[in-house]
């Protein structure tokens, strides 16, 4: 196909491949002529990886040539490509704190993590600030979170097959780790609002109460609904420009399953 054709089925404007074909994150095309070459469904698959590091992930230029040069290199085994893809992608914070509480809680989990992970210091993070709030970081304490991250976990690797081509493999972790990770967000919020309907059900309203007039006309404040940022809004909605459909079975791998997951 010619570069046209590539722009309109990858959805991307001809001077972005071009952009891309100078950054050497995508492989020339089989020259034609002196001023026109062909392209590929490999070319295709390429610029939907790219977009999925770009769009969804929000990743830098450089980044996304590191991931792809992660997929490119056959040497690199396929587990070390998807923590390099997942690390890229989530951007785990490294707080600076002690991280035996975290490394003790893998541990008593049974949760053997690759060596020199980032995730070890970014649950150290979130296990102080728990603990800053007076909340219980025992093993016994966070066992209903382990258990639900692990069998999100499970399900999301289990679209990982030791034969999936190395490009699709590191697509599947950046939507499955941004997208799939927000749809765990929100149905973890709608689960929480149906569990408390069941059990505090009686003598509340079923529909949500919105302030009155009497209230409204009042000096105090009104909260309002938090809005999603514009950046968070952009990157959701990346999801109908891939032509990618929630419907369908795809998760990517996330190792605790943080966020999303496309196929084309």
């Amino acid at each position: 196909m010619r570069i046209s054709e590539l722009a309109e089925r990858s959805g991307l404007p001809v001077a972005t491949i071009k952009f891309y074909l100078r950054k050497e994150l995508l492989q020339p095309g089989e020259p034609v002529s002196k001023t026109q070459a062909d392209y590929g469904e490999s070319h295709l698959q390429r610029l939907r990886l790219i977009r999925a590091l770009r769009e969804i992930a929000d990743l830098p230029v450089a980044t996304i040539a590191t991931v792809l040069g992660a997929v490119d290199d056959e040497s690199l085994p396929l587990l070390d490509l998807l923590r390099l893809t997942q690390t890229a992608v989530a951007r785990p914070a490294a707080y600076d704190v002690d991280t035996e509480p975290a490394k003790t809680l893998l541990a008593e989990l049974g949760w053997q993590l690759l060596p020199g992970s980032a995730l070890v210091a970014s649950l150290a993070g979130v296990l102080a600030a728990l603990a800053d709030q007076h909340e219980k970081i025992d093993t016994a304490s966070l066992k209903p979170w382990a258990e639900a991250a692990w069998s999100v976990a499970e399900a999301e690797v289990g679209y990982i097959s030791a034969d999936l081509d190395r490009a699709s493999a590191a697509r599947r972790v950046t939507v499955g780790t941004v997208i799939y990770g927000e749809l765990l967000a929100q149905l973890r919020l709608a689960a929480q609002e149906a569990v408390s309907v069941s059990r505090f059900r009686a003598g509340a309203a079923t529909e949500p109460q919105h302030p009155d007039s009497e209230s409204l006309n009042s000096d105090e404040p009104v909260e309002r609904p938090a809005r999603v940022s514009k950046a968070k809004s952009d990157r959701l909605g990346a999801v109908s420009k891939l032509g990618i459909s929630t419907s369908k079975r795809g998760p990517a791998t996330t190792a605790a399953g943080r966020r999303a997951a496309r196929s084309s």
